[in-house]
């Protein structure tokens, strides 16, 4: 009898670690990636309009190529008569039986449109929005998850370097359709307002054209110069000490032209892309991995040293557009495997998304807006490059 009971006493313990071993093994799967049956489509704007969307898609693609799909649809900026892109090829998704979600790696115009038109085609998709560009009320409303930036801690950022580069005005460009039509937009206009009160910096506001409705980028640079010269010309402004920012990506060139002929402060916006504005005026390599934005900024400080203009630069350290893409990639992919609330997937996948550095891309719900997260990547800097006289 006590032969039987030791044996039984063996077995259980043997038992008992083989379960344990198990449940160890189950922990450690259920912190990896779960890569879905179906697959994830990536909806991209060009190379030219958002480079950090662009090399981030393609290089989660060569990473999981039978998992993602990645289609590149049209400048959202130049509008062209008939259906747009990208809600063509939205529907042209939806109808994809091996197509389980769609993710907008930024949700620029008719973004709404386009998940509204997938979503009739097929109610099940799951739809992934990254930083609504018009309408955030109707896009989160639609969408299954949406993502955005966090512009409190954004523009924080961007006045407190524009103080240490000794800025007395601070003048941002933007339009109707991003300063008071877009609520993120606008909370980031009044952000940073508030950021440039607490130091003293004066805040100058300045409308400009919208290429959307102007007939394209063009007209809103142009704006832009004109928009500067009234400000000097109206004693708005005056003296070099003058930072300039804006939300729109197709007039940071302009900017950064402005800033080299007139010695004024340039600073680098992480939205809408680090990478337009400074690396298409100075020559200035960008990097084939989004990620590694280091060798963007020493090509660049390079490139600056060498220029016999004037002007004060700033420079995003870390690739905060590109990193949110994988997070929303990532989002994605939990969404179809385990079929959790979409918020809780965006913050499980926010802690697996790092960059090139390590820092990790920290998010939080965002308390306005159901199936929305506001994220942020730590430790995001502006540094100072080059200061010449």
């Amino acid at each position: 009898m006590k032969k039987i009971i030791s044996l039984l006493m063996v077995c259980f313990i043997v038992l008992s670690f083989a379960a344990c071993g198990k449940g160890e093994k189950g922990e450690k799967h259920s912190e990896e990636l779960k890569i879905p049956d179906k697959k994830v489509a990536l909806l991209v704007a060009p190379e030219s309009q958002y480079p950090e969307d662009y090399m981030a898609a393609k290089e989660l693609q060569s990473q999981y190529p039978d998992n993602i799909i990645v289609r590149e649809y049209s400048d959202s900026r130049v509008l062209v008569p008939g259906d747009p892109d990208i809600v063509n090829i939205a529907k042209e998704l939806a109808q994809n039986e091996a197509v389980g979600a769609l993710v907008f790696a930024r949700a620029t115009q008719f973004t709404y449109l386009a998940i509204k038109k997938a979503k009739e085609l097929n109610p099940e998709l799951v739809t992934v929005a990254v930083e609504p560009d018009q309408g955030m009320d109707l896009v989160a409303e639609i969408s299954d998850l949406v993502l955005v930036a966090d512009w409190k801690l954004y523009a924080a950022d961007i006045v407190s370097c524009a103080a240490k580069m000794g800025a007395e005005y601070f003048v941002m460009f933007s339009y109707e359709r991003h300063a008071a039509g877009n609520p993120l937009y606008a909370q980031l206009k009044k952000t940073l307002a508030d950021e440039c009160y607490a130091k003293e910096i004066e805040f100058v506001y300045d409308a400009i054209q919208d290429p959307n409705y102007a007939g394209g980028p063009d007209k809103s640079r142009f704006s832009v110069k004109q928009g500067l010269v009234g400000l000097y010309n109206n004693k708005r402004i005056k003296g070099k000490n003058v930072a300039l920012f804006s939300t729109d990506s197709s007039v940071q060139s302009t900017l950064v032209e402005e800033c080299r002929d007139r010695d004024l402060i340039y600073l680098m916006p992480s939205y809408p892309t680090a990478y337009n504005g400074l690396c298409e005026v100075f020559d200035a390599q960008v990097p084939e991995d989004y990620r590694d934005i280091d060798t963007f900024v020493s090509s660049l400080t390079a490139s600056i040293a060498e220029d016999e203009h004037g002007g004060k630069f700033a420079v995003y350290t870390a690739p905060f557009a590109s990193v949110m893409v994988r997070g929303a990639v990532y989002s994605a992919f939990d969404i179809l495997s385990d079929s959790p609330d979409s918020v809780t997937a965006a913050l499980k996948a926010a802690g697996r998304v790092k960059d090139a550095g390590g820092k990790k891309l920290a998010a939080e719900p965002y308390p306005s807006y159901e199936k929305t997260v506001k994220c942020y990547l730590p430790g995001l800097e502006l540094i100072k490059i080059k200061d010449k006289k």
